[in-house]
């Protein structure tokens, strides 16, 4: 995977993210939208403006 395709993949998560948050929120579901919004608060608001991502052997494209 290029980092292009790692950004798009970030972002595209991060639109889903979103749209299931404002659906957990029209449906008046807390407890779940705060979970939700704590897994992802990393990477919407990241330490240092960026998200680190790691390299593992064996995923990256031959």
């Amino acid at each position: 995977m290029t980092s292009e395709q790692a950004a798009q993949l970030i972002d595209n998560t991060l639109d889903l993210v979103h749209q299931r948050l404002l659906d957990l929120e029209s449906r008046s579901l807390r407890q779940e939208h705060r979970a939700l919004a704590a897994e992802f608060r990393e990477w919407r608001q990241p330490t240092g403006g960026h998200i680190d991502l790691m390299v593992f052997p064996g995923l990256s494209s031959p």
